[in-house]
């Protein structure tokens, strides 16, 4: 009988003999948590109304933008960049992107390139300054002496210094050890600060800013800022919370047509062995690239990534070796239309 796995004509069928029923392997990988089904029945009975009224949000947005002109006007350069970190991790910055590359741009070349303790007029501002600028690609450092005692007396000080830290690299062994002396010190003051800022040190000591998901920050940022009532803006707070609801429907647009492609390529019937994770790769793209106007790239990154499971799955658990050699074959010519017979699954 001839081999089901390869043509006659196959150079390969000299080398490689498939089995007619070959043993297979199985990870035992557990089902998704997600139903499908549910859920997209859920994204779609999701009304577009909850955006908003758009001329109120064009209305909100002005305002925001007339803050930050104001701002950049003035010369309060802390203040400028508190409010520029704010719009950040509120996650309203993509909004306002030729505004603030203004305000740091001035900021940059207002003072030397190394933020300092001297130049800046205190450690919050320095470390403030160096984050922002190194953070959106500026060329700055950070020096002085800040493993000083009285750091430690200063809760915001450390706090703003232990996240510029995680910016440095590989040769910056100050900031290395700025971050475990504020890290230890943070720790020690816990118990003593105001609730607000403990919560804040707390979700820093957890995980730094630069290693989070923008829009879970974000989502945890608004909560954080609504509830400092004597701090927060509240014209920029409304504008946050509905262009929040704004992407989140986007991204909600984007799933169902994920998992509108998940169902009619077959792909969970085709690959019973396999991990289905659709919903983790589509977070993850939404960590890489989450601006709403980017969502082709991020459909496409979590296809890739499920894609790619899968053929690690293929690789790692299902597949026997002969069908591995011809797969592997076959994907290295890259044709059309190859030779060889391969299993279905493939």
């Amino acid at each position: 009988m001839a081999n089901p796995c390869c043509r006659p004509s196959s150079p390969l069928c000299r080398l490689v003999r498939c089995s007619l029923a070959p043993a297979r392997r199985s990870a035992n990988y557990p089902p998704s948590s997600w139903d499908y089904d549910s859920l997209l029945q859920s994204l779609n009975n999701i009304g577009h109304d909850r955006v908003g009224d758009p001329w109120n949000f064009d209305k909100l947005k002005a305002g925001v933008r007339e803050r930050l002109v104001r701002a950049s006007r003035g010369d309060d350069q802390t203040a400028k960049l508190r409010l520029v970190d704010t719009m950040q991790r509120l996650g309203v910055a993509y909004h306002f992107d030729n505004d603030i590359a203004g305000i740091l741009t001035s900021v940059y070349g207002s003072k030397p390139p190394r933020c300092s303790w001297d130049d800046d007029g205190d450690v919050a501002s320095a470390a403030l300054r160096f984050r922002l600028l190194r953070k959106n690609g500026f060329a700055v450092s950070l020096t002085g002496n800040f493993l000083k005692p009285e750091l430690q007396s200063d809760d915001a000080e450390g706090l703003l210094l232990y996240e510029a830290s995680y910016l440095s690299f590989r040769d910056e062994e100050t900031l290395d050890e700025a971050r475990k002396f504020c890290a230890n010190g943070l720790k020690e003051l816990l118990p003593s600060m105001e609730p607000h800022l403990r919560c804040s040190v707390v979700h820093a000591l957890d995980l730094p800013l630069h290693w989070r998901s923008p829009r879970l920050e974000a989502r945890w940022f608004i909560d954080q800022y609504a509830r400092d009532a004597s701090n927060s803006d509240q014209l920029l707070l409304q504008f946050v919370m509905m262009d929040f609801e704004s992407v989140q429907t986007v991204h909600q647009q984007e799933l169902v047509r994920l998992l509108r492609w998940r169902k009619e390529t077959g792909l969970g019937e085709k690959f019973g062995f396999e991990r289905d994770r659709l919903m983790e790769c589509f977070h993850c793209a939404n960590g890489i690239v989450w601006e709403p106007n980017h969502g082709p790239c991020r459909e496409m990154l979590a296809k890739l990534t499920s894609l790619l499971l899968n053929l690690d799955d293929v690789y790692d658990v299902y597949g026997t070796l002969d069908e591995l050699i011809l797969f592997t074959d076959t994907i290295g010519r890259w044709e059309e239309y190859p030779m060889e017979i391969l299993p279905e699954y493939m």
